[in-house]
C-alpha cells in the first residue's frame, strides 16, 4: 500500500478516536488552521526574489523621473489604462 495512504487512514482514524471529545477536536481545529496559515504564508524564495526585483525597479523608475530622465504617465493616464 501506499505510504501515503496509509499515513491518510492512520490520520482518520486518529481524528475519528477524538469524535466524542469536544476539547481536543477544538484543539485540533486550532492547530489545523494554524497550520494552514503557515503553509500559505510561505513563500519561495523566487517569489520573494521577484518582488524586491519589482520594487527595486519601481524605486530605480521614480529616481530617474525625480531626476528629470524619464516621463511618468499621469495617474489618470494610468488608472484609464487599468481601466481597460
Amino acid at each position: 500500500m501506499d505510504k501515503s495512504l496509509e499515513l491518510q487512514q492512520s490520520i482518520l482514524r486518529d481524528v475519528a478516536s477524538l469524535l466524542g471529545n469536544t476539547d481536543a477536536l477544538k484543539k485540533l481545529h486550532k492547530y489545523l488552521n494554524k497550520l494552514k496559515k503557515e503553509e500559505t504564508s510561505k513563500m519561495s524564495k523566487a517569489e520573494k526574489e521577484e518582488i524586491l526585483d519589482d520594487i527595486r525597479d519601481g524605486l530605480r523608475e521614480a529616481k530617474m523621473a525625480r531626476e528629470k530622465k524619464i516621463t511618468l504617465q499621469s495617474a489618470q493616464d494610468f488608472l484609464n489604462e487599468i481601466r481597460y
